[in-house]
C-alpha cells in the first residue's frame, strides 16, 4: 500500500490485466479513499462551467491523476462566453405593497435585468412588454419504454426481483425541451421576462440547475414551483402587476478539457471518459471513479495491457446543449488520436440510490436508482458492456440503443442518445457507451452525499475496469463490426 495523504492509502505493485476475469478486491482502491474523494466533490457545490469552483476542481483532477500514475497530462483549453446569476427577485404588486415570491433558481444564460429590473403585467401567453408565465410538465413515462430500446431481449435484461414495467419515470431533465420551447415563443414575442412553473413542489427542486444548455437568449428568467405557480397564473389571469430582477454578469473566459494516457503495448486506445462541471456529487462523480480506475491500469504492466487507456474529462456539459467539450475534442484530434480510438466508453453519475420525492405511492422502491448504459450499434461493445452492468449488481442490465434525433447531420444513423458521451457516435462513430443515471435530484445544487451509496460507486468502478481491460483486449475488427441500428 502507498500513502497519498496522511488517512489514504492505496495499493500498490503490478495489477493483472486478463480480459473476461475479476479483479482482486484487495487490489483496487479502497471504499476510505472513494468516500473521501466523493466527499470532497459533493462538499464543492454547484461547478457551473468556466467558473472558479469549476476551475478548482479541474486543477485538483490534474495533481490526483498524476498521483494514481496517469502520465501525458495536458489540459486544452476552449473560450466561453460565461454567464454568472448575481441577483434574483420575483415580487407582486399588490395595494398594499410588493409581495415576494419565491424562486428556484434563475434560468442559466437566459438573460439580465438592470438592478431595478423589469415590471409588467403578467401573461400566460407571449405578448410583448409583458413577463409570462409558462408552464413546465414532466413528462409520464414508464420503465417498459426503456426496456423497449434494449439492444436484446427481455431475457438479455437483468432486473431487479421487484421490478414492474409500468413503474413511473418522471424526471425534470427530460423537461428541457420543453423550457426551450417555451423560452422561444416568449423571446420571439418580445416578452420582458419570464416565469417557468415547474411541476413538482419546491422540496425537489432545491436550486435546481434546471436547463444548461449555455444558450445565450436575451430573456430573463427563472424558474418557480408548483405551489407557487398556482398563484403567479391566477395573477396572470387578472393581468396583475410583477417586478422580474435578474442581474448577471457576462463575460468571456476560459475552460479546459483535461487529458491523461496510461500506455499500453501499442498505440491503439481505448478512451475512459467523464466531464467535471456539475451540480453536486452526483452530477458528475464519473471523474471520482475513473481516478480509482486509473490507479488500478496504470498498475499493469505495459506489455499486459494491449491497448493504451486515454483518460479524457471534458468541460462544457453545463455551458451547451451538445456535449461541447467532447465535440472540440473529436474534432481537434480528428486526425490524430481518433483514428487510434477503438472503443469508447463514459461514466456518468455512479452509486446512486432512489430518492423518496421520485417514488410514487403503491410502486415497488428499487435498492439503487434506475440506470442504464448506452451503446453505439457494434455488438462487441453491447455484450462487454453488459457483463459489465452484471458483474456491478448495482443497477439492471439495460444497454440501449441510440434514439435521440441527431442535429449535427454527423451521426451514421442520424441517432445519438442523452448522455455526455453520446459525441463518440453521432460525431465520430465509434464504437462507444455511456453509463448513466439520472434521479429527481441530480440537477439540484446542494449536498447528496447521503443519496450515494460509495460500496456501489466501487463496485461498478471495478467491473468498469474489468470493462476496459476486456475492450483493450478485443480485436479491433471485432469492436467496429457494426449491426443493425434498429431491430
Amino acid at each position: 500500500m502507498t500513502t497519498i495523504r496522511g488517512d489514504l492509502e492505496m495499493p500498490t505493485g503490478p495489477a493483472r490485466s486478463v480480459p473476461g476475469t475479476r479483479i482482486a478486491d484487495g487490489s483496487f482502491v479502497g471504499p476510505g479513499v472513494l468516500d473521501v474523494w466523493q466527499r470532497e466533490l459533493d462538499a464543492r457545490g454547484l461547478r457551473a462551467t468556466g467558473s472558479d469552483s469549476h476551475h478548482d476542481y479541474i486543477a485538483s483532477l490534474v495533481d490526483r491523476l498524476a498521483l494514481v500514475g496517469v502520465s501525458d497530462i495536458r489540459q486544452e483549453v476552449l473560450p466561453l462566453r460565461r454567464w454568472t446569476p448575481q441577483r434574483v427577485r420575483l415580487a407582486l404588486h399588490q395595494e398594499d405593497g410588493a409581495v415576494e415570491v419565491p424562486v428556484v433558481s434563475p434560468v442559466a444564460y437566459s438573460g439580465c435585468t438592470a438592478p431595478q429590473g423589469v415590471t409588467a403585467s403578467l401573461s400566460a401567453e407571449p405578448v410583448t412588454g409583458r413577463i409570462g408565465v409558462a408552464d413546465v410538465p414532466l413528462p409520464a413515462l414508464q420503465a417498459q419504454v426503456f426496456d423497449d430500446l434494449d439492444w436484446g431481449g427481455p431475457e438479455d435484461i437483468r432486473h431487479v426481483a421487484d421490478y414492474d414495467p409500468a413503474t413511473p419515470y418522471e424526471r425534470v431533465w427530460l423537461s428541457q425541451d420543453v423550457m426551450r420551447e417555451q423560452l422561444s415563443r416568449f423571446a420571439q414575442a418580445g416578452a420582458a421576462g419570464l416565469v417557468l412553473v415547474v411541476d413538482l413542489p419546491a422540496e425537489a427542486l432545491h436550486e435546481g440547475y434546471l436547463l444548461y444548455d449555455g444558450v445565450h437568449r436575451g430573456l430573463p428568467a427563472v424558474f418557480v414551483s408548483r405551489e407557487q405557480g398556482e398563484h403567479l397564473r391566477a395573477a396572470a389571469a387578472r393581468g396583475q402587476v410583477a417586478t422580474l430582477v435578474l442581474e448577471a454578469h457576462v463575460e468571456d473566459v476560459e475552460t479546459s478539457n483535461v487529458l491523461g494516457l496510461i500506455p499500453g503495448a501499442s498505440d491503439e486506445l481505448v478512451v475512459l471518459h467523464s466531464h467535471t462541471d456539475g451540480t453536486n456529487g452526483l452530477e458528475d462523480n464519473g471523474p471520482e471513479a475513473i481516478l480509482a480506475m486509473a490507479q488500478y491500469l496504470a498498475r499493469v504492466p505495459r506489455q499486459e495491457l494491449p491497448r493504451g487507456v486515454l483518460i479524457l474529462l471534458t468541460t462544457g456539459h453545463f455551458a451547451t446543449h451538445t456535449a461541447w467539450g467532447l465535440e472540440d475534442f473529436l474534432d481537434r484530434h480528428r486526425d490524430d488520436l481518433v483514428p487510434k480510438i477503438a472503443a469508447a466508453l463514459c461514466l456518468e453519475h455512479l452509486g446512486a440510490l432512489p430518492w423518496a420525492l421520485d417514488r410514487q405511492e403503491g410502486v415497488p422502491a428499487s435498492e439503487y436508482e434506475f440506470g442504464c448504459v448506452f451503446a453505439s450499434p457494434h455488438q462487441a461493445v453491447i455484450d462487454t458492456v453488459r457483463r459489465g452492468l452484471d458483474r456491478a449488481g448495482v443497477t439492471e442490465s439495460r444497454v440501449l440503443r441510440p434514439f435521440v434525433p441527431d442535429t449535427t447531420g454527423r451521426s451514421p444513423d442520424g441517432t445519438t442518445w442523452p448522455g455526455d458521451g453520446s459525441a463518440f457516435w453521432h460525431n465520430a462513430g465509434l464504437p462507444s457507451a455511456n453509463f448513466i443515471t439520472g434521479p429527481g435530484y441530480l440537477l439540484n445544487a446542494e449536498p447528496v452525499i447521503d443519496l450515494i451509496d460509495v460500496a456501489a460507486m466501487r463496485r461498478q468502478a471495478i467491473a468498469f475496469t474489468e470493462t476496459v481491460i476486456d475492450l483493450c483486449a478485443a480485436p479491433w475488427a471485432d469492436l467496429h463490426a457494426r449491426r443493425e441500428a434498429q431491430q
